[in-house]
């Protein structure tokens, strides 16, 4: 066996006679003051009765509960795309089989609104001179087919009728049109050409005098490059 430290052996020593001075010193203040010795000391016991053990249980519950909720992983939600397009605007790339979406038609002559339409696949020419305004007044309506389907990228020519009831040239080759005393009428039937530019034509003629050429029509509002060139074969001064 070892032998122990006088050092340490000497210090308990201390510890415990001071620790023993202050228990009976303890004693006796309370004998004096309560007339008897102390109680024995009791052991310290924590118990809980079923109420408060079952408070406990649903706490920590709750508490595991709000923590597994916070730290979860939230699913992705995927975004909802909604496309929409108007009716009158359809798309121009080929459909399946590589027919055309939508038909591209060029419509002029006796109607109100002449220029490009956009029809869909099936549609008919009285389709096509719908969207193109009507028929214009004394439109020759026998100078074209209603009934008739239209292909992409065709030219409807309205013809039309004098005052009399004559048609005035035929649906493939307009008569042409003289600038200078044409009615508003015969001047509708020229491409681009509808009841309002046709009235601007006549009272900047009267206004102005007469068109020296063709290429003078461009001093009326409304007219542009386009539509003198695309009169150039059918009108005249």
């Amino acid at each position: 066996m070892e032998a122990s430290d006088p050092a340490t052996s000497s210090s308990e020593d201390v510890r415990a006679r001071w620790s023993a001075g202050l228990r009976d010193a303890a004693a006796r203040a309370y004998a004096s003051g309560h007339g008897a010795d102390p109680p024995a000391p009791q052991p310290t016991r924590w118990r809980l009765d079923a109420r408060s053990a079952a408070t406990a249980a649903a706490v920590l519950a709750v508490l595991a509960a709000v923590a597994w909720w916070g730290l979860r992983a939230e699913p992705a939600t995927p975004l909802a795309v909604v496309a929409s397009a108007s009716p009158s605007a359809l798309p121009l790339t080929p459909a399946a089989g590589g027919a055309a979406a939508a038909l591209i038609v060029h419509v002029s002559g006796a109607v109100r609104s002449p220029g490009l339409v956009e029809l869909r696949v099936g549609a008919r020419v009285a389709d096509a001179i719908e969207l193109a305004g009507g028929l214009g007044r004394r439109a020759d309506e026998s100078s074209v087919n209603l009934a008739r389907p239209v292909a992409d990228g065709e030219h409807i020519v309205v013809g039309r009728v004098d005052a009399a009831g004559a048609p005035v040239g035929s649906a493939a080759t307009p008569a042409r049109v003289d600038l200078n005393t044409a009615d508003e009428a015969a001047l509708e039937t020229l491409p681009g050409v509808g009841e309002v530019l046709a009235a601007r034509i006549v009272a900047d003629r009267e206004a102005n005098g007469p068109f020296a050429a063709v290429e003078d029509l461009e001093r009326v509002s409304g007219v542009g490059p386009s539509i003198v060139e695309a009169i150039a074969d059918l009108a005249t001064t």
